[in-house]
Protein backbone atom coordinates (compact mmCIF):
# COMPACT_ATOMS: atom_id res chain seq x y z
CA UNK A 1 0.00 0.00 0.00
CA UNK A 2 1.37 3.42 -0.87
CA UNK A 3 -0.03 6.93 -0.72
CA UNK A 4 1.53 9.89 -2.51
CA UNK A 5 1.32 12.60 -5.09
CA UNK A 6 1.88 12.51 -8.83
CA UNK A 7 3.89 15.45 -10.14
CA UNK A 8 4.70 16.29 -13.76
CA UNK A 9 7.72 18.35 -14.73
CA UNK A 10 7.79 19.78 -18.27
CA UNK A 11 10.90 21.89 -18.84
CA UNK A 12 10.57 24.66 -21.45
CA UNK A 13 13.35 23.34 -23.70
CA UNK A 14 15.49 20.29 -24.44
CA UNK A 15 18.44 22.00 -22.76
CA UNK A 16 16.38 22.55 -19.60
CA UNK A 17 15.15 18.94 -19.85
CA UNK A 18 18.73 17.70 -19.89
CA UNK A 19 19.56 19.77 -16.81
CA UNK A 20 16.37 18.64 -15.04
CA UNK A 21 17.10 14.98 -15.79
CA UNK A 22 20.31 15.28 -13.78
CA UNK A 23 18.35 16.08 -10.62
CA UNK A 24 15.18 14.12 -11.33
CA UNK A 25 15.94 11.16 -9.06
CA UNK A 26 17.07 13.39 -6.18
CA UNK A 27 13.95 15.55 -6.45
CA UNK A 28 11.68 12.52 -6.37
CA UNK A 29 13.59 10.98 -3.46
CA UNK A 30 13.39 14.20 -1.41
CA UNK A 31 9.69 14.62 -2.15
CA UNK A 32 8.98 10.97 -1.26
CA UNK A 33 10.90 11.34 2.02
CA UNK A 34 8.95 14.49 2.89
CA UNK A 35 5.69 12.71 2.01
CA UNK A 36 6.70 9.78 4.20
CA UNK A 37 7.42 12.11 7.13
CA UNK A 38 4.17 14.00 6.55
CA UNK A 39 2.22 10.71 6.62
CA UNK A 40 4.18 9.17 9.50
CA UNK A 41 1.00 8.29 11.40
CA UNK A 42 -0.64 6.58 8.40
CA UNK A 43 0.32 2.89 8.22
CA UNK A 44 1.29 2.96 4.55
CA UNK A 45 3.50 6.02 4.95
CA UNK A 46 4.06 8.19 1.92
CA UNK A 47 5.50 8.14 -1.57
CA UNK A 48 5.87 10.40 -4.59
CA UNK A 49 5.99 9.97 -8.36
CA UNK A 50 7.69 12.57 -10.53
CA UNK A 51 7.35 12.22 -14.30
CA UNK A 52 9.84 14.21 -16.34
CA UNK A 53 8.17 15.05 -19.65
CA UNK A 54 10.30 15.62 -22.74
CA UNK A 55 9.38 18.91 -24.41
CA UNK A 56 8.28 18.72 -28.04
CA UNK A 57 8.30 22.09 -29.81
CA UNK A 58 5.39 21.24 -32.11
CA UNK A 59 3.15 19.81 -29.34
CA UNK A 60 0.76 21.70 -27.11
CA UNK A 61 1.86 21.75 -23.46
CA UNK A 62 -1.46 20.47 -22.07
CA UNK A 63 -1.50 17.57 -24.56
CA UNK A 64 2.03 16.53 -23.58
CA UNK A 65 1.17 16.63 -19.88
CA UNK A 66 -2.13 14.76 -20.26
CA UNK A 67 -0.48 12.12 -22.45
CA UNK A 68 2.16 11.59 -19.79
CA UNK A 69 -0.49 11.25 -17.06
CA UNK A 70 -2.34 8.60 -19.02
CA UNK A 71 0.85 6.72 -19.97
CA UNK A 72 1.97 6.70 -16.34
CA UNK A 73 -1.49 5.57 -15.23
CA UNK A 74 -1.55 2.66 -17.66
CA UNK A 75 1.99 1.59 -16.75
CA UNK A 76 1.13 1.65 -13.04
CA UNK A 77 -2.13 -0.22 -13.56
CA UNK A 78 -0.27 -2.82 -15.66
CA UNK A 79 1.82 -3.63 -12.59
CA UNK A 80 -1.02 -3.85 -10.07
CA UNK A 81 -4.01 -4.99 -12.13
CA UNK A 82 -6.12 -7.91 -10.94
CA UNK A 83 -6.59 -8.98 -14.60
CA UNK A 84 -5.21 -12.55 -14.86
CA UNK A 85 -4.12 -12.15 -18.51
CA UNK A 86 -2.00 -9.10 -17.67
CA UNK A 87 -0.69 -10.59 -14.40
CA UNK A 88 0.66 -13.60 -16.36
CA UNK A 89 3.08 -11.25 -18.15
CA UNK A 90 4.43 -9.69 -14.94
CA UNK A 91 7.49 -11.11 -13.21
CA UNK A 92 6.52 -10.95 -9.55
CA UNK A 93 8.83 -12.53 -6.99
CA UNK A 94 6.34 -11.83 -4.20
CA UNK A 95 3.49 -13.93 -5.54
CA UNK A 96 2.28 -14.76 -2.04
CA UNK A 97 1.46 -11.09 -1.39
CA UNK A 98 -2.04 -9.79 -2.04
CA UNK A 99 -2.63 -7.27 -4.80
CA UNK A 100 -1.12 -3.89 -4.08
CA UNK A 101 -3.17 -0.79 -3.33
CA UNK A 102 -2.03 2.63 -4.46
CA UNK A 103 -3.62 5.97 -3.69
CA UNK A 104 -2.46 8.92 -5.76
CA UNK A 105 -2.94 12.60 -5.07
CA UNK A 106 -2.57 15.35 -7.66
CA UNK A 107 0.55 17.49 -7.46
CA UNK A 108 2.09 19.97 -9.88
CA UNK A 109 0.64 20.08 -13.41
CA UNK A 110 -2.19 17.61 -12.69
CA UNK A 111 -5.53 19.07 -13.79
CA UNK A 112 -9.11 18.19 -12.79
CA UNK A 113 -9.48 16.62 -16.27
CA UNK A 114 -6.46 14.41 -15.52
CA UNK A 115 -7.90 13.38 -12.16
CA UNK A 116 -11.20 12.28 -13.70
CA UNK A 117 -9.39 10.48 -16.55
CA UNK A 118 -7.10 8.59 -14.13
CA UNK A 119 -10.03 7.41 -12.01
CA UNK A 120 -12.01 6.42 -15.10
CA UNK A 121 -9.02 4.48 -16.49
CA UNK A 122 -8.63 2.65 -13.17
CA UNK A 123 -12.33 1.73 -13.34
CA UNK A 124 -12.01 0.55 -16.97
CA UNK A 125 -8.98 -1.56 -16.06
CA UNK A 126 -10.79 -3.28 -13.16
CA UNK A 127 -8.81 -1.72 -10.33
CA UNK A 128 -10.59 -2.43 -7.04
CA UNK A 129 -11.66 0.82 -5.36
CA UNK A 130 -11.09 2.75 -8.59
CA UNK A 131 -12.71 5.87 -7.11
CA UNK A 132 -9.98 5.92 -4.46
CA UNK A 133 -7.11 5.56 -6.97
CA UNK A 134 -6.70 9.35 -7.07
CA UNK A 135 -7.98 11.92 -4.63
CA UNK A 136 -9.24 15.48 -5.22
CA UNK A 137 -11.90 14.48 -7.75
CA UNK A 138 -13.64 17.64 -9.04
CA UNK A 139 -17.20 16.40 -8.55
CA UNK A 140 -16.78 14.35 -5.37
CA UNK A 141 -13.53 15.19 -3.60
CA UNK A 142 -11.79 18.03 -1.84
CA UNK A 143 -9.76 20.08 -4.30
CA UNK A 144 -6.27 19.86 -2.84
CA UNK A 145 -5.02 23.01 -4.52
CA UNK A 146 -8.07 25.08 -3.64
CA UNK A 147 -8.04 24.08 0.03
CA UNK A 148 -4.30 24.23 0.73
CA UNK A 149 -3.39 20.54 0.80
CA UNK A 150 -0.53 20.99 -1.72
CA UNK A 151 2.36 23.44 -1.64
CA UNK A 152 0.62 25.43 -4.40
CA UNK A 153 -2.60 25.35 -2.37
CA UNK A 154 -0.81 26.63 0.73
CA UNK A 155 0.56 29.54 -1.31
CA UNK A 156 -2.91 30.34 -2.67
CA UNK A 157 -4.46 30.06 0.80
CA UNK A 158 -1.78 32.34 2.28
CA UNK A 159 -2.28 34.91 -0.49
CA UNK A 160 -6.05 35.00 0.15
CA UNK A 161 -5.61 35.09 3.94
CA UNK A 162 -3.14 37.99 3.80
CA UNK A 163 -5.34 39.99 1.43
CA UNK A 164 -8.36 39.37 3.69
CA UNK A 165 -6.58 41.17 6.54
CA UNK A 166 -5.45 44.05 4.36
CA UNK A 167 -1.90 42.90 3.52
CA UNK A 168 -0.78 43.09 -0.12
CA UNK A 169 1.58 40.05 -0.16
CA UNK A 170 3.81 41.28 -2.98
CA UNK A 171 4.39 44.81 -1.65
CA UNK A 172 3.73 44.84 2.13
CA UNK A 173 6.35 43.21 4.41
CA UNK A 174 5.00 40.26 6.42
CA UNK A 175 6.35 37.19 8.23
CA UNK A 176 5.14 33.75 9.32
CA UNK A 177 5.92 32.00 12.60
CA UNK A 178 5.28 28.26 12.88
CA UNK A 179 4.96 26.10 15.99
CA UNK A 180 3.78 22.61 16.84
CA UNK A 181 4.39 19.01 15.93
CA UNK A 182 5.37 16.10 18.13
Amino acid sequence: VARGGLRLVLPPSTVAHTAESGQHFSECYRLAWAQHLKNKDIPEGGSKAVCLVRPVASAERSALLHGCVMGFTDALLDLITPDPATREMIVDTYTSCPLESLYLGPDENITPLDIDAVVERARQRGYPLAAAFMSSKPATGINHKEFGVTSEGVAVFLDVALRSIGIEPTTTPWSVKLTGGP
